[in-house]
């Protein structure tokens, strides 16, 4: 009888063999950490960029549809917010002076309006003047804070719209309007919709859209109407509204700076939107 011969591994050779693993599984990591973290902050980047250039891009889109000389900027206590009317489509109204036939009814601005007929035909579809509850605003020569029948935040040279007569080309107005507001050089008019405002908060690391608040003499609060965010994560905002001297060209500024939670390297973007300002 022979003895079996036994096969395997003692523990000495165990252990040695677990040290060396775990001595090259250190290194591995010590290689590989870095690529990865560098890549998780690249992503983190990347995001960040996308996020804040989606917002601006929906705030360039509305704004460059402004109600001109709508623009207002403010903020307190590291908060800012640019505030606006957005217009929806124009067009031009006949006046006296078109010397009218068959009895149309033209924008009078002394004994005010309530019934007008556009020149040319009506809008269809999703320009289409709509009135009623919840329906359009029609602003005439709108040349903002501190002139005298022409701010639309005012309202003495805004009226409602109660009704559209598409067959006549005619408007009808809930109220009696525009008495006392300016005419317009070039007969024009704009149909517009209620103010809108994006609102910076720091604090809460937002940038928040609201609307659905109503026109008020001077730019609200945040928190005020229905809200919607469009970007978290940021650190601070910049808006800026230039109007130079003689030029009919609003120039707006918009710089947003968002940074990632528990880390202190942010993102900045920063984009200019040239409004028109000619009532």
């Amino acid at each position: 009888m022979h003895a079996s011969q036994q096969h395997g591994f003692t523990l000495v050779e165990a252990i040695m063999v677990m040290v060396i693993t775990g001595v090259l599984a250190g290194i591995l990591v010590l290689f590989i950490r870095q690529p990865v973290q560098n890549y998780l902050d690249a992503s983190g980047r990347a995001e960040l960029g996308d996020q804040a250039d989606l917002a601006l891009r929906r705030m360039t889109r509305e704004l460059r549809g402004a109600l001109p000389n709508s623009v207002r900027t403010g903020g307190v206590g590291g908060v800012s917010l640019i505030e606006f009317i957005p217009t929806k489509i124009g067009g031009r109204y006949l006046s006296a002076e078109d010397n009218p036939v068959g009895g149309q009814p033209v924008l009078d601005f002394v004994n005010g309006t309530q019934i007008f007929t556009v020149d040319g035909v009506l809008p269809v579809g999703v320009t289409a003047i709509v009135g009623g509850v919840g329906g359009d605003d029609i602003v005439i020569a709108n040349f903002g804070t501190g002139f005298v029948g022409a701010d639309a935040y005012l309202g003495v040279n805004r009226g409602h719209v109660a009704g559209v007569n598409v067959n006549n080309n005619q408007v009808t107005l809930d109220a009696v309007s525009f008495i006392s507001a300016n005419p317009s050089p070039d007969q024009r008019f704009q149909v517009v919709q209620p103010p809108v405002m994006f609102v910076c908060d720091p604090v809460a690391r937002t940038l928040t859209r609201f609307w659905n608040y109503g026109y008020q003499v001077v730019t609200p609060a945040a928190g005020a109407g229905r809200s919607a965010v469009l970007a978290r994560n940021v650190v601070a905002c910049n808006f800026q509204y230039d109007v130079p001297p003689n030029v009919h060209i609003g120039l707006i500024g918009l710089t947003i700076v968002l940074g990632r939670p528990n880390s202190d390297e942010t993102i900045t973007l920063a984009h200019q939107i040239h409004v028109d300002n000619t009532p």
